[in-house]
């Protein structure tokens, strides 16, 4: 049978299971897509991958199944692939360092306590804030993926009593968004993160001799210009 021909739904849809006895799967290759394969095995399960070489390596990347993939995302992001190549980028690692990110959680619990707790004398104290204030909404977020509008919502609803249905101060919420900057810094010194998302928040104003809360107002316009603070190390 013919091995290279432009793929379509209906081609590939047809084509038959490997039944040739030396390989595991048959092979055929786009004309649209140089490098885009299909791949269809004994069972007539069919998966797509990208061929390519990176550095004089030749590799591999999974795309996905057809039909849960169709031809036309299949060549989307194989495209994208190709164009991450081009940069000088090789997506199967990028793929692989991706998955083996830590969740905010993982991080905090794997790597970073064992580190305070040779530096810091009240580390349960920041274990505590932590579980209770950030890891049950941001605890499971891959830390690269952590956003500084993710980290203003939690400090906004603890001002607005929406978690745990208690309104904390100011300076509680300093406290929980300073264990994410102090954090953030450690895993940029580890290579972890390319850029930490609390540095971008500045502490709110304490104001505890008056024992005076900001309003609602007061915080939406502080939280709204969070990303655009001109001192990112602001209450480091």
């Amino acid at each position: 049978m013919q091995k290279s021909f432009r793929f379509t739904n209906a081609s590939i849809k047809a084509l038959p299971a490997n039944t040739d006895t030396r390989s595991t799967e048959l092979e055929v290759s786009d004309t649209e897509v140089i490098g885009l394969k299909c791949l269809s095995g004994r069972t007539g399960n069919k998966r797509f991958l990208l061929r390519y070489t990176f550095h004089g390596t030749k590799k591999s990347i999974s795309i996905g199944r057809f039909p849960e993939i169709d031809v036309g995302t299949a060549r989307q992001i194989a495209r994208r692939h190709k164009e991450a190549i081009a940069l000088g980028n090789d997506p199967k690692a990028e793929r692989d360092n991706y998955r083996a990110m830590p969740t905010l959680g993982e991080f905090f619990h794997q790597t970073y306590i064992p580190y305070i707790k040779r530096h810091k004398k009240s580390w349960d104290k920041d274990v505590q804030r932590f579980t209770q204030y950030i890891e049950p909404r941001l605890g499971k977020i891959r830390y690269c993926d952590l956003r500084a509008r993710e980290i203003q919502q939690v400090l906004f609803d603890m001002l607005e009593g929406r978690i745990h249905g208690q309104q904390y101060a100011p300076s509680t919420c300093n406290r929980a968004l300073a264990i994410l900057k102090t954090m953030g810094r450690y895993a940029l010194r580890q290579d972890v993160l390319e850029k930490n998302e609390a540095d971008k928040i500045p502490l709110l104003k304490e104001n505890n001799q008056r024992t005076r809360f900001f309003d609602a107002d007061e915080i939406r316009r502080i939280l709204d210009a969070a990303t655009q603070y001109p001192n990112k190390a602001a209450g480091g």
